[in-house]
């Protein structure tokens, strides 16, 4: 029992750095003026996408290819995640 409130709290945790700030992040990528309709469509359409076709691309991996190819993948999308992250520019100062 002790382990699986652990995994729990740990896995709550890494959500929590996840979608914590998120909401800045993409708030950030819109000028004032389309703020909150960008943000949201940004939010809801990646939801749409990613919710919709990454469970069905990691069973296609999975089912021709082995668990592995899922991890890959996985680590693929990880990649260019931070990729997108590190090409992002700061907006702090910009008026």
């Amino acid at each position: 029992m002790p382990g699986v409130v652990v995994t729990q709290v740990v896995g709550f945790a890494l959500m929590g750095m996840t979608y914590g700030p998120l909401g800045t992040v993409l708030a950030e990528l819109f000028p004032t003026a389309v703020r909150y309709t960008g943000a949201s469509l940004t939010f809801n359409l990646a939801g749409i996408f990613g919710a919709s076709l990454a469970p069905s691309i990691a069973t296609w991996l999975a089912t021709n290819h082995g668990l592995g190819a899922v991890g890959y993948y996985l680590s693929a999308a990880t990649a260019l995640s931070i990729l997108a992250l590190w090409l992002g520019k700061e907006t702090r100062d910009n008026a």
